[in-house]
């Protein structure tokens, strides 16, 4: 296919990557800033409708929801195949490879929409409950969806189009809860759900393909898909382990104690991992194709993940512990008096969060180094052990998974942090040399924060809230001024900030 000079040079810079070090370190500041940006917004937007969706919604209605996700969201994570990855991770791509991942992934979205049709019914005689039938059918079209815009996402990516990914992120948020909030107070119920999900597959698909102007060739697939393919299978291997251990959860507990435990677990482990997110996913998206290319350069690719883990950690886990120490406060000013016996069920699924954030990193490593196999071992191996754990923890009902998920999690972390360093420049010793302050701070503000918790217990819950926070706050930032070699980790998140803000005022 013979393409005008203009249509080259439109698809040449969604292929070229040529990061040197100092533009690297630009990108990276200028994409934490916008993601960052974006994050905030979209951390409010969501905060606020949970508030609010969770006043007009019954946990009985997210429980609905969760028992067709649970099994939809398995099906859909083949719409990608990890091709997106592959796009992400590859050195060089061309026109015609681009082309030919894009109509494998529509075509494959198509198949997948089918599926998830016929998975109603199969949902309905599982669960004995009929409502599940019509949800399906919505989740076919997301299918469809996904599909038609991952490339896309995956040029953006590449190119480290940050603030364009954030701006997409912001306004298909927007739009969605406002319309699922509409449906919600009109007494839709479980629509509201289902609805933020679908608006929101829609609104991101038709802005990326505003944002990013590539547009795919209409070609034949030949043996140069197969590199892609091969990279994709371990990927796509992985999350679907991944994707299987963490909702194996919600199918045991629908299954066996109801829709309304189901709903509180499920909304208190969105809860907790709202925040987390927010802060995980934008760095991860900012790190995995910074660090692709340094992959050869190792003293770098080290230097940078030493920063991004630090970074991780210094957010992370202080939001985590403090989460844990405040959890019945929180859940009553957030969800509403309905709620309240989801707080220990929060504070159980928090001993996991603690290290999930900087865990993920172990992925993130793999698939920058395009160890796309090793990556399918490690998913299978975490989804063996986290089975096992759902599967005996059911037994002594929600609270029983929760532990049993806790103890998986931390009884292969240090065998796992081996497996996949390994050929890697990065150590063992830098994983917990980097997070180990950031978690003995919060712990110390963690401690102050429970008794003061304790003593308030008989005030208004935003007292209960506000005043540990800003105890916890204080204990942590001064533990980070006690040692020489803190103080400069602590100026460097100053400088970081003063850098954003310095690029903001401009």
């Amino acid at each position: 296919m013979i393409q005008s000079p203009t249509i080259s040079v439109i698809h040449d810079k969604w292929f070229n990557r040529n990061h040197g070090e100092t533009d690297l370190r630009k990108k990276s500041i200028s994409g934490g800033i916008n993601t960052v940006g974006a994050q905030i917004v979209s951390f409010v937007l969501n905060i606020g409708s949970t508030v609010l969706l969770a006043r007009l919604l019954l946990p009985e209605d997210y429980g609905i929801v969760a028992m067709v996700t649970s099994f939809t969201g398995f099906v859909l994570i083949f719409k990608d195949l990890g091709l997106a990855q592959a796009i992400i991770q590859k050195e060089h791509i061309n026109q015609k490879e681009v082309s030919m991942v894009f109509w494998l992934n529509f075509s494959i979205s198509i198949v997948l929409g089918l599926i998830v049709l016929g998975l109603g019914p199969l949902l309905v005689s599982f669960y004995k409950e009929p409502r599940l039938l019509s949800i399906t059918f919505v989740y076919a079209a997301i299918a469809l969806f996904g599909g038609a815009s991952t490339q896309h996402s995956a040029l953006l990516n590449r190119q480290m189009k940050f603030k364009e990914l954030a701006t997409i992120t912001v306004i298909a948020s927007f739009i969605s809860i406002v319309m699922g909030l509409l449906l919600a107070y009109l007494n839709f119920g479980y629509w509201a759900i289902v609805s933020i999900n679908l608006i929101s597959a829609f609104v991101q698909a038709i802005l990326l393909w505003v944002y990013c102007d590539w547009r795919p060739s209409f070609i034949k697939m030949d043996k140069g898909i197969k590199e892609y393919v091969n990279f994709g299978a371990g990927v796509t291997g992985f999350n679907m382990m991944n994707y299987f251990s963490r909702n194996l959860d919600n199918i045991l507990i629908g299954k066996y104690i109801g829709a309304q435990a189901l709903g509180l677990y499920n909304k208190a482990y969105q809860l907790l991992m709202l925040p987390i997110s927010q802060l995980r996913d934008p760095l991860n998206a900012v790190g995995t194709p910074a660090m692709s290319s340094l992959f050869n350069q190792p003293e770098k690719y080290r230097k940078y993940y030493r920063e991004y883990l630090f970074l991780l950690s210094f957010f992370s886990l202080p939001v985590v512990v403090f989460l844990f120490v405040c959890s019945q406060p929180i859940i009553l000013v957030l969800l509403g008096p309905n709620w309240t016996s989801a707080s220990s069920i929060f504070q159980l699924l928090a001993i996991t969060a603690l290290i999930q954030p900087i865990a993920s990193t172990r992925g993130m490593i793999l698939i920058s180094s395009g160890q796309s196999k090793r990556y399918f071992m490690w998913g299978l191996w975490n989804t063996v052990s986290t089975v096992i754990a759902f599967f005996v923890g059911v037994q002594w009902g929600i609270s029983g998974i929760a532990i049993a998920y806790a103890i998986s999690n931390y009884s292969i972390l240090v065998p796992s942090l081996f497996y996949c360093f390994k050929n890697t420049p990065i150590q063992v010793s830098d994983f917990f040399t980097t997070s180990v302050p950031s978690f003995s701070f919060a712990v110390v503000g963690g401690v102050a924060a429970y008794f003061s918790s304790v003593y308030l217990k008989d005030y208004n819950p935003l007292i209960q809230i506000i005043i540990p926070f800003f105890l916890f706050a204080v204990l942590y930032l001064a533990g980070w001024m006690l040692f020489p070699s803190t103080r400069k980790q602590l100026k460097s998140v100053v400088d970081l900030a003063k850098t954003i803000l310095n690029k903001k005022k401009k």
